[in-house]
């Protein structure tokens, strides 16, 4: 689905992240994984940046590097996320700050980078990995990471009008609980606050990264703007 495609993995270090960098490279694609965490990173066997996405230098500097390596970058995965939890009246600003640091204006930064690179080869497929929370915030523990995701529900509208007559898709997967060490720390930290597990689907990363390979690919040419829910039917809705 993906030969000779070059993408590049934001928050490889996840496990959401790590499933879509091995996915996309099963595919065929040439990945690039990024993160924090250099053993991670390692660990994945794919070629690797480190990243800082608080830092616009180090995002900047990530994707000219990978671009003079390969000649472009085809497909931009965002995958990062910072899982602060806690009680609304106790989350100070500096840990409200550092998830939008991470996410919103992490995946900023990601897309302003490569954008350019795109316009000017035709095109490129952008896939931002959002959340429920950014249209359904009932995880009382993570509102910063809701508030965060409502943001790169509305980066991934507003570019795609902004950058699809150029040629460049922007979607976006909203998963609902995925199996992984984050799900865990939401998890307890809601029973803190009262909330009961939910019961309804709880999603493997592999599911996720299927749905991703899937807007990142010709597949979903005519998708655009798109923001999938992946929560297995939990959340009804029009």
């Amino acid at each position: 689905m993906l030969n000779g495609r070059i993408a590049w993995v934001v928050g490889a270090t996840g496990a959401i992240g790590q499933a879509i960098a091995r996915d996309l490279a099963a595919n065929g694609a040439k990945v690039v994984a990024s993160g924090r965490d250099e053993s991670a990173l390692k660990a994945l066997g794919l070629e690797a940046e480190r990243i800082d996405l608080s830092d616009r230098a180090s995002v900047d500097v990530v994707a000219q590097r990978i671009e003079q390596r390969h000649g472009r970058i085809d497909i931009l995965v965002n995958s990062a996320a910072l899982p602060i939890v806690g009680n609304f009246l106790e989350l100070g600003d500096e840990q409200w700050l550092a998830v939008l640091q991470a996410k919103g204006m992490g995946y900023m930064r990601t897309m302003r980078a490569v954008v350019p690179g795109m316009i000017e080869r035709g095109g490129g497929a952008i896939v931002n990995i959002s959340g429920r929370g950014g249209h359904q915030p009932n995880s009382p523990s993570h509102l910063p990471g809701s508030s965060a995701n409502a943001m790169v529900n509305l980066l991934t509208r507003g570019l795609a009008n902004l950058y699809g007559p150029r040629g460049i898709r922007v979607n976006a997967v909203a998963p609902g609980p995925v199996r992984s060490a984050r799900y865990d720390t939401i998890a307890a930290a809601n029973a803190k606050l009262g909330q009961a597990p939910p019961a309804q689907p709880v999603a493997t990363p592999e599911q996720i990264a299927s749905i991703v390979r899937f807007l990142a690919s010709d597949q979903s040419s005519h998708l655009n703007g798109s923001i999938l829910q992946a929560d297995g039917g939990a959340t009804p809705t029009l």
